[in-house]
């Protein structure tokens, strides 16, 4: 897929938003809150499968900050499933299957970032398609806040 857009491309995974939202993590919680702002240079996507993760992982009166996200153009949503290759090319190095789909996701998006709190993500998926890195690195080294 050719990227859409002159931004670069930045996955959410389903912990930023969990600890964004009702967490006491400070960086998380400064990149949720800095989204409208943050959206103006970064084209922020989520999946249908980080959509389902985080409605599983968040009370229902949170649930509607997800939404107006979505709604309101902030955070791109994608429904379409994820090719299977990409899928194994994920699994085979050594993701279970939800965080897998997640990195297919961005490798599908030719994402440029992938921000996660996944200590899996962070230390064990070494590749260069897109760079990884938690909220606070992505805070103090993109945004440089």
């Amino acid at each position: 897929m050719m990227k859409n857009t002159d931004k670069p491309i930045v996955i959410l995974d389903t912990n930023e938003f969990v600890f964004g939202l009702i967490g006491n993590q400070e960086y998380p919680i400064f990149l949720i809150q800095g989204l409208g702002k943050l959206s103006e240079n970064f084209d922020f996507r989520v999946s249908r499968q980080i959509v389902k993760e985080i409605l599983g992982n968040i009370p229902k009166n949170y649930q509607g900050k997800l939404f107006n996200f979505i709604n309101s153009g902030i955070i791109k949503y994608d429904d379409k499933l994820i090719d299977k290759n990409l899928l194994v090319k994920y699994k085979n190095c050594g993701l279970k299957k939800g965080d897998a789909v997640i990195a297919a996701f961005a490798d599908r998006e030719n994402a440029d970032f992938l921000i996660s709190e996944n200590r899996h993500f962070l230390n064990e998926l070494k590749i260069i398609k897109f760079k990884i890195l938690n909220a606070e690195q992505f805070l103090k080294e993109v945004i440089k806040i």
